[in-house]
């Protein structure tokens, strides 16, 4: 590939994606979601203002939030990388509009795929405040992110594979796409805890009640169509839907570790992978373990909480990274056909 740009646009685009996420975990994780209850100004401006009185008068106006300075500031940041973002992708499906002709193999469809991710994306934070954190949509909006995020690491894959030469259409194993997928479900159950401010509902390391009974309500804990129209700042559920959540999460956590550990040993003992990546996507593991736990015995601290969600994303990262290191290629395919991975 003679244009290196798209593959420098594409880095650059999955750096803003990534700290679009990590942003966007911060403002969930610390209540600043109604920071600005319009969209996409902050209360009718582009900029949060820090006038006392101003802030006094937006106060009496919306007595059904916190108005304050910092919490504006943290939701409008988080939407001016997202809108950053998006122009970059805009950008990138442009360039791959007209490399699409000159450069054989040229990923356009997934620029363009990524165009359109974005747009629902910046629908889904709109949604996100006017419907004042409805689970169902922030958990989806986080999942969106995660979506992109995903894609424009495929899509660097792609163009960086072209600007080596490398022609072929490559196949990643089924059993790494299965464990990404249980990541990627853990991450998003994470969101479902975090939304409905689950986190605290278990202060047992072990057992959820920590040595008392609990009446886990499954049904209230993930009913995926709640009420609209309420404020779900700090939560809506009673405890046993709460801990429901979180012992649901806790279960999964087991789940992919156990996936992962048995996958990563079976490819190692094959040479498919290389132990430098092994042991990074472990060491992640073991370390997101011990802040989750962590979590639980500080009840859940804007810092642990974050550091936590921000490891969920470099695991995703990391899994990604190691389904393309144990990838096949395919000498009788390339990326135009039906094939292609």
């Amino acid at each position: 590939m003679a244009n290196n740009l798209p593959l420098k646009l594409a880095t650059i685009a999955l750096f803003l994606a990534v700290e679009v996420v990590l942003m966007g975990g911060f403002t969930r994780i610390t209540d600043s979601g109604l920071g600005c209850p319009d969209w996409p100004g902050c209360f009718g401006k582009m900029v949060m203002t820090t006038d006392t009185e101003t802030i006094a008068h937006l106060q009496e106006r919306y007595p059904e939030i916190h108005v304050a300075v910092h919490k504006g500031w943290i939701e409008m940041i988080h939407r001016y990388i997202a809108g950053g973002l998006g122009l970059l992708i805009m950008g990138i499906a442009y360039l791959g509009y007209r490399e699409k002709d000159k450069t054989p193999n040229y990923p356009y469809l997934v620029s363009l795929a990524l165009l359109g991710l974005v747009i629902i994306q910046g629908a889904f934070g709109a949604f996100t405040v006017t419907l004042k954190l409805l689970p169902n949509i922030v958990t989806l909006h986080l999942m969106g992110g995660l979506i992109i995020v995903s894609t424009l690491m495929y899509l660097r894959h792609r163009l960086k594979r072209l600007a080596n030469g490398h022609t072929q259409a490559i196949s990643m194993r089924m059993p790494v796409l299965v464990g990404i997928s249980l990541l990627f479900a853990q991450i998003i159950l994470g969101g479902w805890v975090s939304t409905n401010y689950a986190g605290w509902a278990c202060p047992g390391v072990l057992s959820c009640a920590g040595g008392g009974a609990v009446q886990y309500d499954f049904q209230s804990g993930f009913n995926l169509l709640p009420e609209v129209g309420l404020n779900y700042e700090g939560g809506q559920l009673e405890h046993g839907a709460r801990a429901a959540i979180q012992v649901v999460h806790r279960a999964g956590a087991f789940v992919v570790l156990a996936y992962w550990l048995v996958l990563l040993a079976v490819y190692l003992k094959r040479g498919v992978l290389t132990s430098r990546k092994a042991s990074h996507f472990i060491g992640l593991t073991l370390v997101q373990i011990v802040f989750g736990y962590a979590n639980v015995v500080y009840a859940v601290p804007d810092s642990l909480a974050f550091i936590h969600h921000a490891l969920g994303v470099l695991l995703l990262l990391a899994a990604w990274s190691i389904a393309y290191e144990t990838a096949t290629e395919q000498e009788d395919a390339v990326y135009g056909n039906v094939r292609h991975a």
